[in-house]
């Protein structure tokens, strides 16, 4: 037919696809086709046509184009070619429909994080050519845990310039491991990434080993180069010890050195290292130890041991060789470095018909060996093998004939440089004269250039292209022709290495100090996206992940064949992740007061020219002349001789003399050694360049809370300075006992009403503070102190609730009440996300909760679980509504016929679990949380039904007034028809006492109260729920929680549920607060709900007098904190306590033994925790815990407060004796420890709890000699 046709197999939609007619007929001047493309459905109906005539010239090729419609289903397309106007031809082609039109990419601002942390991200949606995607408005982004639960969604995630970026809030105690961020459009996965949330501290110094030489069989020794620096660059001081190990984990030696900054080391194998491959690694574990702060980094490395040394390379000029035509090759010799092997000779050996040949060759100075052949019609195949006289290496490959239809061949050579915007040559040659050949230029799957040329009947044809943006960023050019009706062809990739929408990130300086501010020149296409991220390079030992750089997009590119300025956010403490909007623009931000070197990358997005990205991170350190380095201890006891230690660096290049300057800040401090009325103490100390300097001050704290440590260092009298100011936790040297004392005040008319509260300390106590408090709403201190309403360690199902409910309150309490404080609702929020993602932790398997992760469902937390998942639906949108759906299913399928529940777990809460009163408080509560759910009581009716006609059927005969008042309350909100008769029941067994009222239990009584109150406003009966009311008020702490969660549960749910219930007039009332001598005086004049006053009242009187003067509501709450020697305290557990001191009492081993001892109703504890409080100075490590007795396993363990106190979760004890052992090591020094503790407790009753304090040695003299 004399005519060619090229064009892609693939078509995609909404885009171009082109293809190329080309006429070599000499017989006619132009040739005209009609081109149909159509597509058609499984069913075989159209689902689009595209007809085009066509008409070619002679000698000429023709680009088509069509425009390819949006296709949303699968799709059979078919291009057919008919010949028109006497020109006869007809040709069919199937061409394949790619569907995936769009990718994405994630971009995380750090790869590791630790609890509490903020995650930022962004997720990046483009086309095929690397654009916004016009279509795609938003995206539905997730983030899930380790388990696959979603803790937060975005379903319609807007995107600007192809981009959104969010954040989540991770939890204080989340799950640790691996999450991934997921990004979808309708069910198709775009992309998704992960990041790794644990505990860790990031060090201020980086060590790495290397090879000093590269290790061979035959040397049997490794020689290593030690390199420490922190991480502005300089050199650390310290011990590195080394650990060989030569085959899986057998030791072969240790060694130790001391190095500064870098040093050598040779490991002399003490077994014999045999290779049966080309090699094989040996790993060596280093750690090192920083002098003076002991902090430790280590590191383990995988060496290669090669057997040979030498590697080697064939490249050849086309992967097989044409009969009768010259073939070239070159063998390229190197190390295994990469360093060339220059002027080393090697055997060649050619093997095959007609190209034998047999020499030694001295490789070039690149390493290099040229051959050139010339195989004839009888050669098959080349063999080349090669070796080298000194050594065993050997080296062969093989190349095969190309088999084809025709002799004719092309070749398709570059002969110039790649540059956007030049011309690029390039050389055709042919065994044969040409008459003519075809250029395509493919670029993003499809044709963007396509020439005739005419060479003249010519072996050899130079023609030139210019190298233009439809390129980029990179492009494939073919050449081809027709010899004897067949198609002969070559081609190569031309790389321009840059994106259309080029982006350049320009610092003035790569060193700057810590807070300076520094300027970022931007330059890229103007009303561009650009997205920017920095992070501490120390991160990079973590991953290199959560980054973006050139390759991910290239990889993007590859898989596939908004002008308005924006927030500008500045550096944070561990980086800098902004956006803004504009072309080229001058940024100036300041640096945060953080000692690092930190990496800089940057990506832009254009809607026309697409994405670009630097090729490279950018590297500056942040870095002073002069500067301090703390080493400060988390927390210390207060009255302790503590050691608080810093480190000086100078790098000004010469020894000067510093003087250092340690604050008494607002009088907390006392100095070792000095007059108790000092308000600072200076040392002097000479600090060499480039070496870090160590000095230290002895000090004891004086108050508890909060100690300020301010710091100032000086050289050259005042002319370089540097200045800290940090804060250690003052902890006590007892246990603190605090309590308050809360009363209720309501004037409806104008008036005056006045309190006298007396403070019950016991004598011979000082009180450590006393504050008091005036809300003018039941809620105010809960909503106050939501993030800290509890200090009590969480980590399992039930008590972590702690962080999910009350926040859930709060908010359905803001609602109802229609409050307009928007940081209140945000806050809650964001800590019912929090407490949200906590939960999930103890997510099972079949969909229930228990109280350990990995563990089965337990009725119990399921139940409490469901209570709230529903409601907190209305305020985050990442609940699963489907999960609580299957929660629910689970907990009807675990009813009796009798429609009892019972307990299938092991009992942590005896008084609700335990079954020995006919089941009746877990039924109700159960059902409770079925009726406060109306879709789960709707599905689940009969049950429902069931469960409340088993409590109506238990009414008569219940004696515990605990299982009253659940009993009562699940009636009340089933609206059953004995709900009166039991709320008079209720009412009748309750305690009046001074206008209060309550339900007196041994345990559990402020839960029974505050189930009586949710009863009596579900009735409506709210003078009655203010008596009761009053006497919940009075149990309640300064953050307005109560003693156990379960009672702040549901005390602040009924405190609420009154709140909601009794509208509230306006306040308008002066409030006077008398405490010895001081006088403080308040005028509230509103009723919002974060209207709230609190002071600290001086003096150490025991009476505080009170009085409002006007109209309105509210709450005087007077709070005290105490410290009373508790030690050696056993009531219901016993304990024992054996320390062992070893390495000069660096290291601590604790022995802990405890039992419960049975009681009257308890033959086993509820719920149980040991809490093991170290001696200052010492920290302790997760993996140290051993298990001794292995009788009652541990359900999970926390490390709190900066690793100097362990939690040790116990499902339940019982009169057996449990032990474990866990060793700490000392940190820093403290002289005349303070006595530390062990504390064993029942979670759920109080009164069960036992405390043993053990004592660390002294070391004064220690600590005197380390401070001179």
């Amino acid at each position: 037919f004399r005519v060619l046709v090229v064009g892609p197999k693939f078509v995609r939609s909404n885009q171009e696809y082109a293809l190329v007619i080309s006429n070599f007929n000499s017989g006619s001047s132009k040739v005209n086709l009609m081109l149909h493309m159509e597509g058609l459905s499984k069913n075989q109906t159209s689902v689009f046509a595209i007809r085009k005539p066509v008409d070619v010239r002679r000698f000429m090729s023709r680009i088509v184009s069509f425009d390819i419609p949006n296709i949303v289903s699968p799709v059979d397309i078919k291009l057919t070619m008919v010949g028109q106007r006497g020109f006869s031809f007809h040709e069919e082609e199937h061409l394949v429909h790619r569907s995936k039109s769009i990718s994405g990419l994630i971009q995380i601002d750090k790869p590791v994080f630790r609890p509490g942390d903020l995650v930022k991200f962004r997720a990046i949606v483009l086309d095929t050519e690397l654009k916004p995607p016009v279509r795609i408005k938003s995206v539905n982004v997730t983030i899930q845990d380790p388990h696959q639960n979603k803790i937060r969604g975005w379903p319609a995630a807007k995107l600007y310039a192809g981009v959104f970026e969010n954040d989540l809030q991770l939890a204080p105690a989340p799950l640790l491991g691996v999450w991934n961020i997921t990004v979808q459009v309708g069910e198709e996965q775009l992309v998704f990434k992960t990041f790794e949330v644990k505990e860790y501290v990031l060090t201020s110094y980086d060590v790495q080993v290397m090879p000093s030489v590269i290790p061979l069989e035959e040397h049997q020794t490794l020689n290593l180069t030690i390199v420490a620096n922190y991480h502005f660059g300089k050199p650390v001081q310290g011990v590195a010890k080394v650990e060989l190990y030569l085959v899986d984990d057998t030791l072969d030696q240790k060694k130790e050195l001391t190095m500064y900054g870098m040093g050598q080391m040779e490991l002399i194998f003490n077994e014999l290292l045999e290779l049966y491959e080309d090699q094989q690694d040996v790993r060596v574990k280093l750690t090192f130890t920083e002098q003076h702060t002991n902090r430790t980094v280590v590191k383990e490395q995988a060496i290669t041991v090669y057997k040979h040394p030498y590697r080697a390379q064939l490249t050849k000029e086309s992967p097989q060789f044409h009969p009768g035509s010259p073939f070239k090759c070159t063998l390229t010799l190197s190390y295994h470095d990469g360093r060339p092997a220059g002027h080393v000779p090697f055997f060649v050996n050619v093997e095959g018909e007609d190209v034998d040949h047999q020499q030694t060759y001295t490789t070039g100075r690149g390493g290099t060996i040229t051959l050139l052949m010339r195989p004839t019609e009888l050669t098959e195949t080349i063999d080349i093998s090669l070796s080298e006289n000194n050594s065993e290496f050997t080296y062969t490959e093989r190349i095969e004939k190309v088999h084809a239809d025709t002799n004719v061949f092309l070749k398709l050579e570059l002969k110039s440089p790649i540059k956007l915007g030049k011309l690029i040559r390039l050389m055709v040659t042919c065994n044969e004269r040409m008459t003519f050949f075809i250029y395509y230029v493919i670029s993003k799957g499809n044709i963007v250039d396509a020439g005739f040329m005419r060479p003249n009947r010519q072996t050899k044809f130079m023609f030139q292209l210019t190298a233009s943006e439809k390129m980029i960023p990179k492009a494939h050019i073919f050449v081809a022709t027709v010899s004897q009706d067949v198609v002969v062809w070559d081609s190569l990739e031309i790389d321009l290495k840059r994106f259309s929408n080029h982006l350049d990130i320009i610092i003035d300086e790569k060193e700057l100090k810590p807070g300076q501010e520094i300027e970022l020149l931007l330059k890229g296409r103007p009303s561009a996206y650009v997205g920017l991220a920095a992070y501490d390079k120390g991160l990079l030992a973590y991953s290199k992940q959560h980054d973006l750089f050139w390759k991910d997009v290239m990889q993007v590119f590859d898989t596939f064949h908004a002008t308005d300025q924006n927030e500008f956010d500045v550096f944070n403490s561990m980086g800098l992740f902004a956006r803004i909007s504009g072309g080229s623009r001058t940024l100036h931000e300041v640096l945060p007061d953080t000692t690092t070197s930190w990496y800089l990358t940057g990506f832009s997005i254009d809607p026309v020219y697409g994405m670009g990205i630097i090729k490279k991170p950018i590297e500056f350190i942040t870095v002073k002349p002069f500067y301090i380095v703390d080493s400060l201890p988390y927390s210390i006891k207060r009255g302790e001789a503590a050691v608080l230690q810093f480190t000086l660096f100078n790098n000004l290049g010469a020894e000067y003399i510093a003087d250092v300057t340690l604050y008494n800040v607002a009088n907390q401090t006392e100095f070792d050694g000095r007059p108790d009325t000092d308000l600072s103490y200076t040392k002097s100390v000479s600090v060499p360049p480039k070496v870090g300097v160590p000095i230290s001050f002895g000090v004891k704290a004086r108050k508890l809370g909060e100690m300020v440590v301010r710091i100032k260092a000086s050289i050259m009298t005042g002319m370089e300075t540097d200045a800290m100011e940090k804060v250690i936790r003052v902890m006590p040297e007892n246990i603190m006992f605090e309590k308050s004392v809360t009363s209720f005040f309501r004037m409806e008319e104008y008036g005056k009403q006045e309190l006298n509260i007396s403070l019950d300390i016991p004598k011979n106590i000082s009180t450590v503070q006393i504050e008091c408090r005036i809300s003018s709403n039941l809620l105010s201190p809960v909503i106050h102190n939501l993030d800290s309403l509890l200090d009590v360690p969480s980590a399992s199902g039930a008590p972590s609730m702690i962080n999910f409910i009350p926040p859930l309150v709060v908010l359905d309490y803001l609602k109802a009440v229609s409050s307009t404080a928007t940081h209140l609702i945000n806050k809650a929020t964001g800590l019912l996300r929090t407490g949200y993602q906590l939960e999930l932790k103890y997510r099972q398997r079949d969909n229930s909760f228990g109280n350990w992760r990995d563990s089965k469902g337990s009725v119990f937390v399921t139940a409490l679980v469901g209570t709230s998942l529903e409601a907190a639906s209305k305020h985050i949108t990442e609940v699963d509504l489907t999960l609580v759906d299957r929660l629910f299913e689970w907990l009807a399928k675990k009813q009796h016929s009798s429609g009892r529940f019972d307990e299938e777990q092991p009992i942590t809460y005896h008084s609700l679990q335990g079954g020995s009163r006919n089941g009746t408080a877990l039924t109700s509560f159960v059902l409770i949380a079925f009726l406060q759910n109306t879709k789960a009581s709707t599905q689940h009716r009969s049950i429902v039904e069931k469960g409340i006609q088993y409590v109506a059927n238990q009414l008569k005969s219940i004696e515990d007034v605990y299982d009253l008042s659940l009993a009562t309350y699940a009636l009340m909100l089933a609206d059953h028809r004995l709900k009166s008769s039991a709320l008079n029941k209720l009412i009748e067994l309750g305690t009046t006492i001074n206008e209060t009222r309550y339900w007196p239990r041994h345990t559990a009584s402020i839960e029974t109260t505050a189930y009586a109150l949710l009863s009596l406003v579900h009735a409506k009966r709210y003078v009655d729920g203010l008596m009761v009311m009053h006497w919940l008020v009075n149990q309640q702490s300064a953050t307005g929680s109560f003693p156990r969660t379960q009672d702040t549960f549901v005390g602040i749910r009924a405190l609420a549920a009154l709140s909601e219930a009794i509208a509230l007039q306006k306040n308008d009332y002066t409030a006077i607060v008398l405490h010895g001598k001081a006088r403080k005086v308040y005028k509230v004049a509103a009723s919002e709900a974060d209207q709230e006053y609190r002071d600290e009242l001086p003096g150490d009187s025991k009476q505080v007098r009170f009085s409002a003067n006007g109209r309105g509501f509210g709450m005087f709450t007077v709070t005290f904190q105490y410290a009373i020697d508790v030690r050696n305290i056993e009531h219901g557990f016993s304990l024992r306590l054996v320390k062992q001191f070893s390495n000069e009492a660096y290291t601590l081993q604790l022995q802990v033994c405890t039992s419960f001892s049975p009681q009257l109703m308890h033959n086993r504890s509820n719920l149980a925790l040991v809490e093991v409080n170290f001696p200052s100075g010492y920290v302790v490590s997760r993996k140290s815990l051993v298990d001794e007795t292995r009788r009652n396993p541990f359900k999970d363990v926390e490390v709190r407060y900066g690793q100097t106190s362990l939690v040790i979760y116990f499902e339940t004890l019982g009169p057996e004796e449990n032990c474990f052992s866990v060793t700490a090591n000392r940190l820093f020094r403290v002289a005349f420890h303070r006595q530390a503790y062990v504390m064993v407790h029942d979670t759920y009753n109080e009164n069960f709890r036992a405390i043993k304090f053990y004592q660390v040695p002294h070391d004064s003299a220690d600590i005197q000699s380390y401070l001179d």
